[in-house]
């Protein structure tokens, strides 16, 4: 890559940070407040002056992306938490459970995804993509645990708002909810949709 492209990339990040943080209504200020970094430092990454490292610019985005988000369903949500959508008392399986349970509640249910605990605690989901990834394995003698994929979906309380978990449906499929240190309730997007009528 040539030094000009070079530069016209990073003057349009710069020009897509000023954009995103003018659409959340922040100062350079606040801005530089919530992501932990000072309001100078904002000032020269908005000026073209300092090539900020790649872990900033990313909690940057996220945070601006979010409080657009939370703006943008604040008036629709208004003071909704995530206890009045989700649904409670999720059906859920045991990390050791052979994999084949999940499959059968998933058939069972029309569930494309469902929670994984140990005991009380939460492992996370398995879920359609994960099981058809090991369709070629007996899923009989394989546990849900080897067959779920690392990664856990967002878990948040009862009382969080709902303009809180929007953005967080840009990536994931569903949210967990616990109450107390267990689970509670589970949202998908389906949920969402439902309450947004």
């Amino acid at each position: 890559m040539s030094e000009k492209n070079s530069r016209d990339q990073i003057s349009s990040e710069v020009a897509r940070l000023i954009q995103l943080r003018l659409e959340a209504r922040l100062t350079q200020a606040e801005l530089a407040k919530e992501v932990g970094v000072s309001q100078a430092y904002i000032a020269r990454i908005e000026r073209g002056t300092l090539d900020p490292k790649l872990s900033i610019v990313s909690r940057i985005t996220e945070f601006l992306r979010s409080s657009i988000a939370k703006r943008r369903y604040q008036g629709r949500f208004r003071d909704m938490t995530c206890s009045e959508i989700m649904a409670a008392n999720p059906a859920t399986v045991d990390a050791r459970d052979p994999a084949s349970r999940a499959v059968d509640l998933m058939h069972q249910h029309s569930f494309s995804q469902i929670p994984v605990l140990r005991g009380n605690s939460v492992m996370g989901m398995i879920t359609e993509q994960d099981i058809i990834k090991d369709l070629h394995h007996d899923l009989s003698q394989m546990s849900v645990q080897a067959v779920m994929a690392p990664v856990s979906p967002p878990i948040v309380s009862e009382t969080t708002p709902i303009t809180d978990i929007v953005p967080l449906f840009q990536i994931h499929q569903a949210i967990l909810v616990q109450n107390q240190g267990r689970l509670s309730g589970i949202i998908t997007r389906a949920d969402l949709l439902v309450s947004h009528r």
